[in-house]
């Protein structure tokens, strides 16, 4: 029967697509991105077909497109939103507001938020106090990213 044999052509090349998607390599057997091991779920369905049908308007004042990147361009979130978030940065937002790009990227992507215990330990040790980990008040995930900002983790 003709319309089962079509069938199994399109299952073919559906189960094509997500070996290459999961396995993170193209058609000939080479490694996309010798840095990843597949994409998350979430994102495999990209190759699909219906992909092809979906498109995006998007409206969005500058101020709030920069909140927008700096969640996305944060170290804690997914890999593939932040290389989105970087592409937009990059080839968008650079070209188009060069002097906001610079002053997003030194005073939002390039700094660091401290809670007012991790600011109370930074006063300590401006003060010349030697300050470790078990007076310090701070959990060990605190006091870990607070030495890695001040180079010294």
């Amino acid at each position: 029967d003709s319309s089962t044999l079509k069938t199994a052509k399109k299952t073919n090349k559906l189960e094509a697509r997500l070996d290459i998607i999961e396995t993170n390599e193209d058609k000939k057997g080479d490694t996309l991105d010798e840095t990843r091991q597949g994409l998350a779920r979430e994102l495999a369905r990209i190759n699909l077909p219906v992909n092809i049908y979906t498109q995006w308007y998007w409206k969005i004042d500058l101020h709030n497109l920069f909140h927008f990147l700096a969640l996305r361009a944060d170290p804690h979130a997914q890999y593939e939103i932040r290389a989105y978030a970087s592409t937009i940065l990059e080839r968008i937002i650079r070209p188009w507001v060069p002097a906001a790009y610079r002053a997003f990227t030194d005073y939002m992507l390039g700094s660091v938020r401290l809670s007012a215990s991790a600011l109370a330990v930074v006063k300590r040790m401006i003060a010349g106090e030697d300050v470790n980990r078990a007076d310090s008040g701070l959990g060990a995930r605190e006091w870990r990213e607070l030495m890695a900002a001040l180079g010294r983790g």
